[in-house]
C-alpha cells in the first residue's frame, strides 16, 4: 500500500499540487484513527484483525501523504544557488523526524499505562488532537499551486520505469527492504519484546502492600493465585519489556 501511495501521490501532487495530498493525508488520518475508537473487546479475532488492518492501512497511507508532501516541500522552497545545502536540510529533518517519531512511541504507550479503562482512548485523543493542530497551517499557509508540474506531467509507465537503468534497480531493491523490515518489524518484533519469559508462567503471584503482582508480561489470576501469561496467544521467551519501555522501539 505504501508504495502504490507514494507513486499515485506524486502523480496526484504534480496535477493538483502539494496542499491536496497534505490535506488528503491528514483527513484519511482523521478516518483511521476515528476506526481506532469503534474498537470493541467482545470481537472475534478474525473480526479484530481485519478491522485494525483497514484502520492501519488507512493511517498508513495517511502518513505517506503527509511524509511526501513535507520532503517535497522542502527541496521547493530551497534556492537554486543553495541547492548543495539540499542534502544537509534533508538529513537533518529526517534525523529530527526519527527521534520525534521514538518520543511519539514514548508518549502513546505512557498514555495506554495510565489506565486500563480509558488509556487508550488518550492515545487516540492526542493523535487526534495533533492531526487537527497541523490542518489549518496547511489549509491556509501552502500556495495551492505549490508542487504542481510546470511542464507535461509524467504518466503512470514513466514514473514506474526510469530511463536510469541504475535508478529502477535501486527501486526495486529498495521494495523489498521495505517489505521485509514491515514483514518482521509489524508483527514478530512485539509480540518477542513483550512476550515474558517462560520460567514466569505459572509461578505463584507475590504479595505487595494490599496488590497482587506478578513478573513482567504476565498477570495474577487472583483465583488460581497463579501468574499467566499476558498474551492470549501465548507463547513465552522474549525480553518482557514493559509497555512504556517497549514503546520506545519505533
Amino acid at each position: 500500500a505504501g508504495d502504490v501511495t507514494n507513486l499515485l501521490a506524486g502523480l496526484a501532487g504534480a496535477k493538483w499540487g502539494i496542499k491536496w495530498t497534505l490535506l488528503a493525508g491528514l483527513t484519511l488520518q482523521f478516518g483511521g484513527l476515528g476506526m481506532l475508537f469503534g474498537w470493541q473487546d467482545d470481537w472475534k479475532k478474525v473480526t479484530a484483525i481485519i478491522y485494525v488492518t483497514i484502520a492501519q492501512m488507512l493511517c498508513g497511507i495517511a502518513k505517506d501523504l503527509t511524509k511526501l508532501g513535507g520532503k517535497t516541500v522542502t527541496k521547493l522552497v530551497t534556492p537554486e544557488e543553495k541547492q548543495g545545502s539540499l542534502f544537509k536540510l534533508v538529513s537533518w529533518i529526517t534525523g529530527f523526524k526519527n527521534s520525534l517519531k521514538g518520543a511519539g512511541y514514548f508518549i502513546g504507550a505512557a498514555c495506554i499505562s495510565a489506565n486500563d479503562d480509558w488509556g487508550y482512548y488518550l492515545a487516540l485523543g492526542v493523535n487526534v488532537l495533533l492531526v487537527a493542530l497541523a490542518i489549518p497551517w496547511a489549509a491556509v499557509a501552502l500556495d495551492k499551486n505549490l508542487g504542481t508540474a510546470k511542464s507535461k506531467n509524467a504518466t503512470l509507465r514513466e514514473a514506474l520505469f526510469s530511463g536510469n537503468h541504475n535508478l529502477n534497480w535501486l527501486s526495486l531493491a529498495r521494495l523489498f527492504l521495505f517489505a521485509s523490515r514491515d514483514l518482521w518489524f509489524e508483527v514478530p518484533l512485539p509480540f518477542y519484546l513483550r512476550s515474558p519469559a517462560c520460567d514466569d508462567i505459572g509461578v505463584t503471584c507475590g504479595k505487595g502492600e494490599d496488590l497482587l503482582w506478578c513478573p513482567s508480561g504476565t498477570i495474577c489470576n487472583e483465583e488460581l493465585n497463579q501468574c499467566f501469561n499476558i498474551n492470549d496467544g501465548g507463547g513465552c521467551g522474549g525480553a518482557a519489556l514493559p509497555r512504556v519501555v517497549f514503546g520506545g522501539f519505533p
